[in-house]
């Protein structure tokens, strides 16, 4: 039988694995990011508009 000292240790361990989840994703916000659109010319002498996604994060969860 587990004891009420290891029940509350496995409770507090799955309460901040949660918290500690739920704050990644809803901080996560990628207000830093942008779209860059580059336009260049192909072989053939069209213009091509490409479109890049450009992030200033240093660390994205």
């Amino acid at each position: 039988m587990i004891k009420k000292r290891h029940l509350i240790y496995i409770i507090l361990t799955f309460s901040i694995a949660f918290s500690a989840t739920f704050f990644m994703i809803k901080s996560n916000d990628h207000k830093e990011c942008g779209t860059v659109i580059k336009k260049v010319i192909d072989k053939n002498g069209k213009e091509v508009a490409t479109t890049e996604h450009v992030c200033q994060e240093k660390y994205s969860f």
